[in-house]
């Protein structure tokens, strides 16, 4: 039987993990992910340091599996994190971190002097501090002499693959955060990068996942363990991969992956970048499969709300929370919660936004507000999945949900009782690194196509069916109370936020 193995350059640790050809975890390293933190909320990765973590992981994984062949291996990581190498391989520059905003100078300049609209038809993004060509321009303005000796520009999968293979290939989900890449005919953007000013032969060959991209050097043998020659393949995205992993392979099929954060996405065959939809926010990129893309929203604050509330209100453990809020009523007894603890990203961006609780009395109980804050952000994903449906023109019929949420089954069926869909979930506990060694499997020949992946890969689901009944009370607080929290919030947010800015200048 196949042995696979996924790479997951993720934000807090880099993991390896091998599997069998069936899905069947055999061993998982991880390492954790430094994350260099500078004056005004600056963060950059130490590209040397990642690389060390990696090798370290691959390692520890060869060394359980003895002499077990690996059939293949690809690379899911994160977007936007651009590691910048000269002529001897040597990084110019730490790399700046996905979330970091030190670039919105830049994105402005890019939406007054190239064009939003045009940047959207083209690339899929309104352009934002997110994009990684912004972190490109970035350095490169603060190091003009340095950047003369770039030879490539990587993201974070193609730099450990490069690592790996002596080759710099990267997959489409991972290559279009740039912003650099045309959606539509699948290239790097001559028209985005001339504007850049940024040569396209620094840019790493676009591949498909699942693509080849080289074999294991010598030099990474003795660096890894892993056999010389063994193949290395385009993985992509670090949740689009972990969409594959839970069996999206068909357009309108959706997943909502809940951590920190809640990344809502749905399969679909053509990008949705008509300008028309531009100030939703949502994002349509490309997807790992078949050369289909995926339309997504963000609900930026999910678990770390939670986190939030247990380490600085309750002082308490999440089983006793949620004990507590099954036994408060539908509706939380009035109490509401508007997400927005870290603003609002779709539909339609307002990073002034701000978390609140309204509704509050002295009945109220520890109990409610946690009931309240979990129905707060089942209503915050609704809004962004009936945006999608409204943007795409077709209606999503099942949800997949993967993350930590997944372990409460009272969290999952409010899920589906707000929605009205079915919530699916899968206990696969590293969708990621499943997700790349399927690709990898793909690329090697050990399943047919994505489809076969999924089918021979594919778990028990435990799927939570609506109540309707709920769904309809659900359904008249979100549509008489929820929707107008914000909107009555908007102008007080703002003024909070420039008379909080004043004082600290």
């Amino acid at each position: 039987m196949a042995c696979l193995i996924g790479i997951d350059v993720g934000t807090t640790n880099c993991k390896v993990a091998a599997y069998s050809e069936n899905g069947i975890l055999k061993v998982l390293a991880s390492r954790p992910t430094v994350t260099h933190y500078l004056e005004n909320n600056w963060a950059e990765f130490d590209p040397g340091q990642i690389w060390d973590a990696v090798q370290e992981a691959l390692r520890e994984v060869v060394r359980h599996l003895g002499d077990e062949k690996v059939d293949g291996i690809a690379v899911a990581s994160m977007g936007s994190a651009s590691v910048l190498l000269d002529e001897n391989d040597q990084w110019i520059h730490r790399s700046i971190t996905w979330f970091d905003t030190r670039t919105e100078e830049i994105a402005a300049q890019w939406r007054e002097n190239f064009g939003r609209e045009e940047a959207f038809e083209i690339s899929g993004f309104v352009p934002n501090p997110m994009a990684g060509i912004t972190k490109v321009q970035w350095i490169r303005n603060q190091m003009p002499e340095a950047f003369k000796s770039v030879k490539h520009w990587l993201s974070m999968q193609d730099y450990i693959a490069y690592r790996l293979t002596g080759e710099a290939g990267v997959d489409f989900s991972v290559a279009c955060r740039t912003m650099a890449v045309n959606l539509r005919d699948r290239c790097w953007s001559e028209e985005i990068l001339n504007h850049a000013q940024i040569p396209q032969e620094i840019c790493s060959a676009l591949k498909r996942s699942g693509e080849l991209v080289g074999r294991i050097t010598p030099y990474a043998t003795g660096l890894t363990g892993i056999e010389t020659g063994t193949p290395v393949f385009a993985g992509g995205m670090d949740y689009v991969c972990g969409a594959f992993a839970c069996g999206l392979v068909e357009s309108g099929q959706a997943l909502s992956a809940i951590g920190t954060s809640e990344q809502i996405l749905m399969v679909v065959d053509e990008p949705a970048n008509n300008v028309e939809h531009i100030d939703t926010n949502f994002t349509c990129v490309n997807y790992i499969v078949d050369d289909k893309y995926y339309i997504a929203g963000q609900v930026i604050s999910s678990g770390v709300i939670l986190d939030w509330f247990r380490n600085e209100v309750a002082k308490e453990d999440f089983t006793t929370l949620i004990e507590e809020a099954e036994k408060s009523p539908l509706g939380a007894k009035g109490a509401l919660l508007l997400p927005h603890f870290r603003g609002k990203y779709a539909p339609g961006a307002d990073p002034m936004s701000k978390g609140a609780f309204i509704g509050l009395t002295t009945s109220h109980t520890r109990g409610d507000l946690v009931r309240a804050i979990l129905e707060g952000l089942c209503y915050e994903s609704a809004m962004i999945i009936e945006g999608i449906q409204e943007v795409v023109g077709y209606s999503i019929n099942a949800i997949n949900v993967v993350g930590g949420a997944t372990k409460s089954p009272f969290w999952m069926q409010m899920k589906a009782d707000v929605l009205g869909k079915p919530v699916i979930c899968l206990d696969v506990p590293e969708v990621v690194t499943l997700g790349a060694a399927m690709l990898a499997g793909v690329g090697a020949g050990v399943y047919q196509d994505p489809a076969d992946a999924v089918r021979k890969t594919r778990r028990d689901d435990k799927f939570y069916k609506p109540d309707m009944k709920k769904h309809a009370r659900y359904r008249a607080i979100f549509n008489q109370v929820y929707q107008e929290i914000y909107p009555a919030l908007q102008e007080i947010n703002h003024k909070i936020d420039d008379l909080i800015n004043k004082e600290e200048s």
